[in-house]
């Protein structure tokens, strides 16, 4: 079969595209909080906010699956990289033209479909022709790059917010940031289509399980990043070829996957609501969201060695147990320490360290999970699926959190997260046995 390196691509050169990466991942990190803070600026409280998030990640199951899907099928990455790229950017180039809360929380759904779309293609990319000991540290290397991405567009958002702020109104400062991730993203996307390989791995009959696809059909998979299409496809797929390849190992997984990130999302879809009305500006939350976002990035690499040397499911549900504590801290912290004093900013900081640490830890672990109990030739279907299900289920956590918020309070909330988290948590752990030591796949550093 060809590969990059039989096609010309050398190593090196193909690996440029994760600057790209991460300069997309600057503005999408930006994003991540400013959405949510203009949503607030606008007059929206802590049950818009659970909408938001719905709305965003029930969007995101589309792309996820279509895309993780049809990359499998053609075995290209270029196209739908490029074509998530700027459909992301186009989103938020829209953004700050908005004045209703109903109307962010819709352009905001595209935006994230894109991001849901790219996803899965550049995990698959970075694993393209490495092998499978080597993935925990590939999967670390992307989550390196995205994090430190990710978290430099949390810098961007507390310096600008901080110094922009002096001039111009809360809502006014929102609108400008936007403006600046649009082009950032536009930029991301032009680097991109320089470094993205050109080449990709052909799929072959066994990959596909029938005969080889002809170029008029392959070329018909090439455009598929608009809404409509992608909607289209998750609707008219026939669900047992969706979940065909999927072991009983991998489907236990996923239904961890669901509780847990449901309980992630009770947590945070809320959080911004609730340090704002502790008494943080928006300052003072971009500094709590870096601190988080610089403590997984720094720990990426780390958590790829782990990954490497430990259980990877018992190393998961040591991180998981991590947040299963500091959900809950957190809102003791700011009350008991009186919000927005400076203890109180201390406090919530170094709990959040604990999550940024334990994110990177679960992102490395459950990526290479994934990877490994999926069948072969479904490894892009089986990561398509994760992010799927874990954004649909966050969706629900989401809602579910912001109407938790505003009928019993965030303490309340922050506990109930904290229990979802660990009901999954304790599924990875008794993985082993629950699946009767069944690998389908798996390598034998999985369980």
């Amino acid at each position: 079969m060809p590969t990059l390196r039989t096609l010309g691509v050398s190593q090196n050169a193909s690996d440029r595209w994760l600057y790209a990466w991460a300069g997309a991942n600057v503005a999408i990190g930006a994003i991540s909080l400013l959405v949510p803070l203009f949503v607030v600026g606008l007059g929206g409280n802590a049950f818009d906010l659970g909408v938001l998030w719905f709305a965003t990640s029930v969007a995101m199951v589309p792309g996820a699956l279509g895309v993780g899907a049809l990359v499998d099928r053609t075995g290209r990455h270029r196209p739908f990289g490029l074509a998530g790229l700027a459909g992301i950017a186009v989103a938020t180039a829209i953004l700050p033209l908005l004045d209703s809360v109903i109307a962010v929380v819709l352009v905001d759904a595209v935006l994230w479909l894109c991001v849901a779309s790219v996803s899965p293609v550049f995990t698959t990319l970075v694993l393209a022709d490495a092998p499978e000991r080597e993935w925990s540290g590939r999967i670390a290397r992307l989550s390196k790059y995205q994090g430190y991405g990710w978290a430099g567009g949390l810098v961007l958002g507390a310096v600008w917010t901080r110094v922009v702020g002096t001039m111009l109104s809360p809502l006014a400062v929102q609108r400008s940031l936007l403006v600046v991730c649009a082009g950032l993203l536009v930029a991301a996307t032009l680097a991109a289509a320089r470094w993205l390989p050109t080449a990709g791995r052909v799929p072959d009959a066994d990959d596909l399980g029938r005969r080889p696809r002809t170029l008029r059909t392959v070329r018909g998979t090439l455009s598929p990043l608009l809404p409509g299409r992608l909607v289209s496809l998750a609707r008219t797929s026939d669900p047992k070829a969706l979940l065909h390849g999927v072991s009983r190992p991998l489907a236990v997984y996923l239904a961890a996957v669901s509780v847990f990130f449901a309980g992630f999302s009770v947590f945070s879809a809320p959080l911004p609501d609730f340090l704002a009305g502790v008494g943080f500006g928006d300052d003072a939350v971009y500094v709590l969201y870096v601190v988080s976002s610089l403590s997984s990035a720094a720990f990426y690499v780390g958590a790829g060695a782990l990954a490497d040397r430990y259980n990877i499911r018992r190393l998961q549900s040591g991180a998981l147990g991590m947040r299963v504590l500091a959900f809950p801290a957190i809102a003791v912290a700011a009350y008991a320490l009186g919000a927005p004093s400076l203890g109180s900013l201390i406090g919530v900081a170094l709990l959040n360290v604990a999550v940024g640490l334990s994110w990177a830890v679960i992102a490395v672990t459950a990526n290479t999970l994934v990877a490994r109990y999926a069948a072969p030739g479904r490894r892009g279907a089986a990561l398509g699926l994760y992010t799927a299900l874990s954004s649909g289920a966050g969706g629900i956590g989401g809602l579910f959190g912001g109407w938790l918020a505003a009928r019993a309070g965030y303490l309340v909330t922050f506990e109930v997260a904290g229990a979802l988290v660990l009901i999954g948590g304790l599924v990875v752990l008794g993985l082993g046995w629950l699946t009767g030591g069944e690998r389908a796949g798996a390598s034998a550093g999985a369980d």
